[in-house]
């Protein structure tokens, strides 16, 4: 690769992805009352309950509640289906929240695993990028054979608060991974109404209302002639799932800001409150359009002069992505006779601002469509995809200020990368089967 010389791993101390990064607030009051022995007992306890007459009352709550919050999410998934005590804790908000707040970042990376087939995510512990986990999408799920074969394409819509969109052509599920818990999201108003069968499906959009503590899913739609291809003027229709309604609802008088069909290069990207496409129109040209989960409202966002002049010479390429928490753009700009291509990342600070956007620094120069930005992990370190041999893809981390790289043990095809943060928030509710 040009512009990278030297392979080694990074130094020493780095400790922030390119995503929102987790709390590092301790849960109050529990940390300094119970030593490691005692959690170490309730455990055992716990685990002897089911065989036993004893009953939760036995133990302090607070002892209980301590030790909870310490356990991984795969004991807490088999505690609560067998303990209704137990599952009325692990299923509360202020359980869910503590716990959240107190658990580790990580980068989550969809891709698919040569050797199995499968579509699968692994963990990277946000503090070293060391693998830490590695499953099969939907595993231990119903819906695992839907989604986990090679000759189907697999897509993350997006991923926040713990929860992950999937698609599968027209199917969209939402899946937890902690606590191996999914649903299909229903049909939208306008698929299933026949009266509408003219409008179709364009793009999609994933996100987390904390306003309302709500998942949702947006939906841009199309109208299309009898010929089959798009009316003109562009009529469009917007509509969103709830999850906590468990419904679609459509939002009049709410329109995107451009003919989304027209865009040459419609990229989406997940920021948990603000979803954002990459698109085109007369008026603005390429920029950014941005769904609030929040105010369900779309905002324009204009790209800087600079960008926008290079573009309508056709020598570059955009993409989104996130940079800490901030919406970030990929600009490629082509040199070297078109044989390779420079890498400039600018920052948004306000959505619907354009000069609030910032040139923060430059990758490469790189082979002409050769490695691939996925990320950004402890501020100006990039996460490339490259090629590997045949089909195969590996994702590396490059440190552009001291030439370095470091192979993060990543290799199928097609990877999708995404900040994570593990959440025990419930998709669909599964009581307990046996109760004490």
């Amino acid at each position: 690769m040009t512009g990278i010389i030297d392979q080694g791993d990074t130094a020493e101390g780095d400790h922030k992805m390119y995503g929102v990064s987790g709390s590092e607030e301790g849960v109050s009051g529990f940390e300094e009352i119970f030593v490691f022995k005692e959690i170490e007992k309730v455990v055992q306890e716990l685990v002897m309950m089911s065989t036993s007459k004893c009953k939760m009352e036995d133990l302090p709550k607070e002892l209980v509640i301590s030790t909870l919050l310490r356990l991984p999410a795969e004991d807490l998934r088999r505690l609560k289906s067998v303990c209704k005590s137990l599952y009325s804790i692990i299923t509360s908000r202020p359980f869910i929240e503590v716990r959240r707040k107190t658990r580790n970042s990580y980068i989550l990376v969809k891709y698919e695993d040569l050797i199995s087939n499968n579509h699968v995510i692994s963990l990277l512990c946000d503090e070293t990028l060391e693998v830490v986990y590695t499953q099969t999408i939907l595993s231990d799920t119903p819906l695992m054979d839907s989604m986990s074969s090679k000759d189907r394409v697999v897509k993350v819509v997006g991923c926040c608060n713990g929860v992950v969109c999937l698609r599968r052509i027209d199917m969209y599920v939402l899946w937890n991974p902690a606590t191996r818990d999914a649903k299909i999201i229903p049909d939208g108003l306008y698929k299933s109404n026949p009266d509408k069968k003219m409008f179709q499906r364009r793009e999609m959009g994933f996100g987390f209302d904390p306003k309302n503590n709500d998942y949702k899913l947006v939906s841009i739609q199309r109208l299309f002639g009898d010929n089959r291809r798009p009316v003109r003027p562009c009529q469009q229709e917007v509509e969103v799932y709830s999850l906590k309604a468990g419904c679609w609802k459509l939002l009049p008088g709410i329109f995107p800001t451009c003919d989304i069909m027209s865009a040459y290069s419609v990229e989406g990207c997940n920021g948990g409150k603000m979803f954002s496409w990459l698109v085109c129109n007369d008026e603005y040209g390429e920029h950014v359009m941005s769904f609030d989960m929040s105010n369900e409202v779309f905002i324009t966002t204009p790209l800087p002069p600079c960008i926008i002049e290079r573009s309508s010479h056709g020598n570059c390429r955009n993409s989104l992505m996130f940079h800490n928490a901030s919406l970030a753009l990929d600009h490629r700009v082509k040199g070297g006779n078109n044989q390779t291509e420079t890498h400039n990342i600018w920052v948004l600070g306000e959505y619907g601002v354009k000069e609030s956007w910032t040139n923060l620094f430059t990758v490469g120069p790189f082979k002409l469509l050769g490695p691939s930005i996925r990320g950004f992990w402890n501020n100006n370190k990039v996460l490339l995809q490259v090629r590997g041999g045949g089909c195969r893809h590996d994702l590396i981390l490059v440190d552009p200020s001291i030439r370095k790289i470091k192979d993060l043990d990543i290799h199928g095809t097609s990877p999708q990368v995404f900040n994570y943060q593990e959440n025990l928030v419930q998709i669909n509710a599964t009581p307990p089967i046996n109760l004490f």
